[in-house]
This record gives structure tokens, C-alpha cells and sequence, in this order.
């Protein structure tokens, strides 16, 4: 296994767990600006869900987004002359 493929699951899995704690942080937000009375267990526990997923789903787009800037930052590479 080549270092790049280490270094892009490093990002990978680094990635994820910046998401899954964006998506840990913005559900505390949510509960503190819901108020308790119009949220049933059932509405709290999917939401919990979804912004999980939806952190996981962060994770990947910074993993894709990574990867693209580090492709084309061969491009702005200043040449000897």
C-alpha cells in the first residue's frame, strides 16, 4: 500500500470525524433554539439522526474538496526559469 492511498484515508477518516462532530454541534444548536414543548421524542431522535448524517455528509464533501485542491495545486506551482 503506497503512502498516497495512507495519506487520502488519513484525510478520509479525519474528515469524517470533523463531520460527525459538526453535525454533533449543530443538533445542540438545534435543541436549544426549539422549543422542548413542540418536539416529540420521535421528531428528536430523527433529527438527531439527520444531522448526523448530514455531518458525515460534511465530511466527505471536505475529504472531495481536499482532494481537489491538492490535483490542482500543480497547476500554481512557480517554475525555475
Amino acid at each position: 500500500m503506497s503512502l498516497r492511498w495512507i495519506g487520502i484515508g488519513l484525510l478520509f477518516v479525519g474528515s469524517e470525524i470533523l463531520g460527525f462532530f459538526a453535525g454533533s454541534t449543530f443538533y445542540r444548536l438545534f435543541l436549544k433554539s426549539v422549543p422542548p414543548m413542540s418536539m416529540s421524542s420521535l421528531n428528536t431522535s430523527a433529527a438527531h439522526g439527520m444531522f448526523i448524517v448530514y455531518g458525515l455528509i460534511l465530511g466527505v464533501l471536505i475529504t472531495v474538496w481536499t482532494l481537489i485542491a491538492v490535483g490542482l495545486s500543480g497547476f500554481f506551482k512557480s517554475r525555475a526559469a
